[in-house]
């Protein structure tokens, strides 16, 4: 979302409980299921690792010619020697831009997030707003984010929202011309409407979580005639 400015410190929240919970990470839960890299991820933001909770798609997003996520997800599984079972989503819901899934990764870590997630969002929660996107992201020491803008529909919608769980000034945002650091603990609201990037400087890897929100969702009209369903997998259950 274009907020008039590049960045916005909305203050500093209680990180705790979630930096005890990264500590545990293991190098396979940040590298072991790699579909974000590989089917919905831009080629700017494959250089990261990430561990994905929720996640906006539409079939526009990929160049695959399939309608379902579920069949993208079984197609990219079956294709790596996986069985899909495991990366299937769990729960979606819909909105007037694109459809929102949650992964099977939030049965695993929505008791920390949760507490999190709710403190992130204060600053610009509605009554009816979603959140889009979530997801804990690492840029390893050394790495960089190439210089790009956020083109893809709910963009324009939603907040992008990053927790800092690493701050440190080695690691260097650029937006719109301008650089920045982010403190420990501490969130923003990011401008990726426009031109930004980020290089990881120092010696230990960026983490930060993601949270994207779509604060006014307009209404749902679903199609009745659309009775098109995954050809791989079952449909994934709404909850709304």
């Amino acid at each position: 979302m274009d907020i008039g400015v590049p960045l916005k410190d909305l203050g500093a929240i209680d990180v705790s409980g979630l930096l005890k919970m990264i500590e545990t990470l293991t190098e396979d839960d940040w590298t072991g299921n790699t579909f974000r890299q590989d089917a919905v991820a831009s080629t700017a933001h494959s250089a990261t690792d990430n561990i994905m909770i929720k996640t906006e798609w539409h079939p526009t997003a990929s160049t695959s010619g399939l309608q379902h996520f579920e069949d993208l997800i079984c197609v990219w599984a079956r294709a790596k020697g996986h069985d899909p079972q495991p990366f299937l989503p769990i729960a979606r819901e819909d909105t007037d831009v694109w459809p929102v899934y949650t992964m099977p990764e939030w049965n695993r870590f929505k008791d920390v997030l949760g507490p999190v997630i709710e403190q992130a969002l204060a600053p610009v929660r509605t009554p009816r707003g979603v959140v889009t996107r979530l997801a804990l992201v690492r840029l390893k020491a050394g790495a960089q984010i190439a210089p790009h803008i956020d083109a893809h529909a709910m963009a324009a919608k939603a907040h992008r929202i990053h927790v800092s769980l690493s701050g440190t000034p080695a690691v260097e945002y650029k937006i719109d011309g301008r650089k920045f650091v982010m403190d420990m603990g501490h969130v923003y609201d990011f401008n990726n409407r426009v031109r930004h990037s980020v290089r990881n400087k120092g010696k230990r890897d960026r983490i930060n979580l993601f949270v994207d929100y779509y604060p006014n969702p307009g209404l749902v009209f679903r199609n009745p005639m659309d009775v098109s369903v995954p050809l791989y997998a079952p449909p994934t259950p709404r909850i709304n």
